[in-house]
């Protein structure tokens, strides 16, 4: 038997309920919300939202308590930020550094998510969502006055975009109070753009409709100008829903204005044939992580879950203890290789004072020519062969003093060079700083230099006055 999935949407002017189970909808409803209630997509008076939700449920008979619930964009923002490549138990505090510089809310009034996209080699790219706290914490405190249990949350704009199975694609939602946009480019939904429209205006589609046509145009103009080398063709289609996709005059209307085909959006479940259930699209895009249709998405995204964790059910985790595993395998490794780097370098010394021996043993025999011919001929073998021993590593002392001086050359005060050892392939660097995003800015500039052919921060700890110590791998270019 196929799992029943109950979702919620709740906008300015209504809540909305969808119960499906596989891929057809067992129930769908929807309570009309007076003015007050809920504001930019903010619940004001929570304790008569939660009443109207109660009784909803209590009119269709629906019994379960755990919901997929939905959230408006008004207020959220989405960004794509690219950072270096590094350890996994470094990532999420660069991801907090980067978010805190571009986004403009301070951190402490939002909540993150984030999930790691395909990047160009040796980056790291990250697609993140902000929700305002005030919002999510208003919308959740609601369900729980309602003795509703929250399973997964996620922003309107990103449950649509997960039901389009087009790496590249536009969808456009219309409702009474605001519209999105979303630009899927490569699996990845951005930008993405909710616009309010004011509620005390009941505009005409003719109003309505040149509006919405000059915020799309500049959508795609702008994400065009992002992605010269990948550009919305006119054959890409717009997928419409809401109240624009029971309108097919205004649909052919866009559709001229934009040259481009304009198609409601294809819905995950069976519905009887006139009966497209436009007002209940966003319930079907939370519904669709659980449908038996959820991996004919092509959105890297969609699996994403903007919960807050606070919000989500206690469980164990093995996280700590595998990661001290891997902690630990990370230091034997690291001290092996310290061993074969000085087995290294002490084999060169040696070798060096081998060179210095024979070079004196050749120019004796060279002073001694009345020695035997084949004696001398054996000897200027022996400084044939050593020389091109000595010129190697001539050769690679040369490298080594140019990748020497790189990387003394981009230390800052607020970085300081600790120690370096080599094995004629990799530097090993360690550095001290009470900055993580310092030592993240000397990664870059290493990496910028054309000197190294990879630059990874492969270690930290922290020491006895309090300062961090990092370890870095600088690959040498050949």
């Amino acid at each position: 038997m196929a799992r029943k999935v109950v979702t919620l949407y709740i906008d300015d002017t209504s809540i909305r309920l969808v119960v499906t189970d596989g891929k057809s909808i067992r129930e769908r409803a929807h309570s009309p919300l007076e003015s007050g209630l809920v504001e930019g997509g903010v619940v004001v008076k929570e304790e008569e939202v939660a009443a109207r939700i109660v009784q909803l449920f209590k009119d269709r008979q629906v019994r379960t308590k755990k919901v997929n619930v939905g959230l408006s964009g008004l207020h959220s923002l989405t960004l794509v930020i690219e950072l270096p490549q590094l350890p996994e138990n470094m990532l999420a505090e660069a991801v907090l550094r980067e978010a805190s510089k571009v986004l403009p809310v301070p951190l402490e009034q939002l909540y993150l998510a984030w999930k790691v996209i395909p990047a160009p080699e040796r980056k790291m790219r990250v697609f993140i969502i902000a929700v305002p706290r005030n919002t999510a914490d208003a919308l959740l405190k609601t369900l729980r006055r309602a003795e509703l249990t929250p399973y997964m949350m996620d922003i309107k704009s990103l449950a649509l975009a997960r039901m389009v199975n087009e790496p590249t694609a536009i969808v456009l939602d219309v409702q009474p109070t605001e519209y999105d946009i979303v630009i899927i480019g490569d699996g990845i939904p951005q930008p993405i753009r909710t616009i309010p429209i004011s509620p005390d205006e009941r505009l005409s589609w003719q109003k309505k409709l040149p509006m919405i046509t000059d915020d799309l145009t500049r959508t795609m103009e702008f994400y065009d100008s992002k992605n010269p080398e990948n550009p919305l063709i006119p054959s890409i289609p717009i997928y419409v829903s809401g109240e624009l996709a029971d309108e097919p005059e205004i649909c052919q209307s866009l559709s001229d204005r934009l040259g481009r085909p304009v198609t409601r959006l294809s819905l995950p479940v069976s519905y009887p044939l006139g009966s497209y259930p436009s007002r209940y699209t966003v319930n079907l895009g939370l519904a669709l992580k659980q449908l038996a249709a959820r991996s004919k998405t092509a959105s890297l995204v969609a699996d994403m879950d903007i919960l807050p964790p606070a919000y989500q059910p206690k469980s164990f985790s093995l996280t700590r203890v595998f990661a001290l595993t891997a902690a630990a395998v990370a230091v034997a490794a690291i001290v092996s290789q310290i061993a074969f780097i000085q087995s290294n370098a002490a084999g060169i010394d040696s070798l060096n004072d081998q060179l210095g021996t024979i070079n004196r043993i050749v120019e004796q025999n060279q002073q001694r020519k009345l020695e035997e011919k084949q004696a001398l001929s054996q000897a200027q073998v022996s400084q044939g062969t050593f020389t091109s021993a000595l010129e190697i590593l001539n050769t690679q002392r040369d490298d080594f003093n140019v990748c020497l001086e790189v990387t003394t050359a981009y230390l800052t005060s607020n970085v300081t060079l600790s120690s370096i050892s080599h094995d004629g392939s990799t530097l090993m660097v360690e550095v001290l700083s009470m900055s993580e995003s310092d030592v993240i800015q000397y990664a870059r500039n290493l990496e910028a230099s054309g000197i190294f052919s990879e630059v990874s921060i492969i270690n930290m700890r922290r020491d006895l006055d309090g300062r961090m110590m990092f370890r870095l791998a600088l690959s040498i270019e050949e």
